[in-house]
């Protein structure tokens, strides 16, 4: 059983790092390139990056009535997960949803919630919500907490959940989660974010297995989080067209730019599409309770950012609507009041 486990390990870290040897890949198989400095020395890739969208999610935990936005919530019967009524640990308003994984002597512990917005599904989905850790995290090595997106066919909301260690195939589902990792106790916890991430082309470990592999930063811009302290974390799926490896991954913290890549072949059918989102924590060898909580989650088409900048756009939008009702200038109308919106958002007002 030992020699088992410690295999397993071996699998996820040789992964975690790149590693691809015994699970050989097609020498015209793609890979993704890292294009972070070049997207934000790039005014227009970055503006067509962040270009707003449509909201289709939004849960601020405000009421009992989040709960019903997942199909699934583990732990919540045995108090592991419960909405707080707390301002003093919400983000913003006054609630927020807590996760604990509690001790069980060294073995795995989790929870979390997911939720479905298939079945049509998206070709292209981007993921905010804001996390804090205890101020006394600590998961050890190895832990899945951040929140992920999920890509699937079909209507099967279930599908592909618990598939770890093996290859997705083209025609059934990709998945990427926007994580941190202590790399063996080299960083505090809870350690640098990296996108954990599971696709057609992913390589695989020394064992044939196939763990998410670590799709980062460049090396001198990890950051990692602090404890007792709200981040905005969000990431974006765009899903490649059909035969070609023109798809993307992206990622920002408290609305900066972290990480872009492009060049990914996320599916081999365009019935592949993003339709699954969740949170939590997931602790590997759980030797003490662990608690974050998760707030002000929202799902969009296009790029979302930080609540507090959201706010300014739609202040200065308020501002120059007013204005212009007050002095009967003219009626904004959809397009116009849209196209203000991409504007001022463009210019990141103070």
């Amino acid at each position: 059983m030992t020699r088992r486990i410690s295999a397993m390990w071996i699998a996820v870290v040789v992964a975690l790092v790149g590693g691809s040897s015994g699970a050989a890949e097609p020498a015209d198989t793609p890979y993704p390139t890292l294009v972070t400095a070049e997207t934000r020395t790039n005014a227009e890739q970055l503006s067509a990056l962040e270009r707003p969208g449509e909201v289709f999610f939004k849960d601020g935990f405000e009421s009992p009535d989040s709960l019903k936005k997942y199909f699934e919530i583990r732990g919540l019967r045995e108090g592991r997960v419960k909405l707080t009524t707390d301002a003093q640990l919400a983000h913003d308003g006054n609630g927020a949803i807590q996760f604990t994984a509690v001790e069980r002597d060294g073995r795995e512990s989790g929870v979390g919630a997911t939720a479905w917005f298939g079945p049509d599904g998206y070709d292209r989905v981007y993921f905010r919500r804001y996390i804090k850790f205890a101020a006394d995290y600590d998961q050890g090595n190895l832990n899945h907490v951040g929140g992920g997106l999920t890509g699937v066919s079909g209507t099967n909301r279930w599908k592909a959940m618990g598939s770890a260690g093996i290859r997705p195939p083209g025609d059934s589902h990709f998945k990427s989660a926007f994580e941190p990792w202590r790399d063996w106790k080299r960083y505090p916890s809870p350690g640098y974010m990296f996108l954990y991430t599971y696709w057609m082309d992913m390589k695989g470990g020394r064992d044939g297995k196939y763990y998410g592999n670590m799709m980062g930063p460049a090396d001198e811009e990890r950051i990692v989080l602090e404890r007792d302290k709200w981040y905005c974390l969000e990431h974006m799926i765009q899903a490649n067209d059909h035969g070609e490896a023109n798809g993307e991954l992206a990622a920002w913290i408290d609305g900066k730019l972290y990480i872009h890549y492009t060049g990914f072949r996320w599916r081999s059918t365009p019935e592949v599409k993003l339709k699954r989102f969740g949170i939590g924590v997931y602790v590997h060898n759980a030797t003490k309770d662990n608690t974050v909580w998760y707030d002000d989650v929202a799902l969009s088409t296009g790029y979302i950012g930080p609540l507090e900048g959201t706010r300014k756009v739609q202040a200065v939008i308020d501002e120059v609507d007013k204005t212009c009702r007050e002095k009967t200038v003219y009626m904004l109308g959809p397009e116009k009041a849209k196209r203000l919106a991409e504007l001022v958002r463009q210019k990141k007002p103070k």
